[in-house]
């Protein structure tokens, strides 16, 4: 080992930060209503219902606190999932473009889908990410910065 690998990396920086949104808990919470609701119809179908919601909620908010979508400097990295845990990581090189979509309750609630366009035309999305146009803004503008610092230059014929 050299000395070189002895010293701690410095971290990049992060420039924006956001994560899935709150409303991943709708569906577990409408799932405990329901079953509430028909406790008294059928105990034991209404049961099940609320420990399946009980258990979806767990699950989603622990996905909630362990995801995090950030524009760094020089790469985009994405962490989600539990109990499934999964790391991307997409230098801007590798990035086309970036889009996002709100439907009409997301644009009540500030949350959408997020689209990275990859060079093959490959699109990957991303759901219930929450303030999804300030993040693809910010996205944009580092893939912009990134475009201009890579572009060849021109070249001196000789003068």
């Amino acid at each position: 080992m050299t000395e070189t690998e002895n010293v701690p990396r410095e971290a990049e920086p992060v420039l924006y930060r956001t994560t899935v949104h709150w409303a991943a808990l709708l569906g577990p919470g409408m799932l405990l209503v329901l079953g509430g609701l028909s406790l008294r119809a059928k105990p034991v179908a209404a049961l099940v219902m609320i420990g399946l919601a009980i258990i979806w909620g767990i699950f989603s908010i622990h996905n909630l606190r362990a995801s995090e979508f950030a524009v760094r400097a020089s790469k985009l990295t994405i962490r989600i999932g539990f109990p499934f845990k999964r790391f991307y990581e997409f230098p801007y090189s590798q990035l086309a473009g970036a889009d996002f979509h709100q439907p009409a309750l997301g644009v009540i609630l500030n949350f959408g889908k997020i689209m990275l366009i990859l060079p093959n035309r490959k699109v990957v999305v991303f759901r219930l990410v929450a303030r999804p146009n300030e993040f693809i803004e910010r996205l944009r503008t580092q893939i912009i910065r990134f475009m201009q610092e890579n572009e060849p230059g021109p070249t001196d014929g000789g003068t």
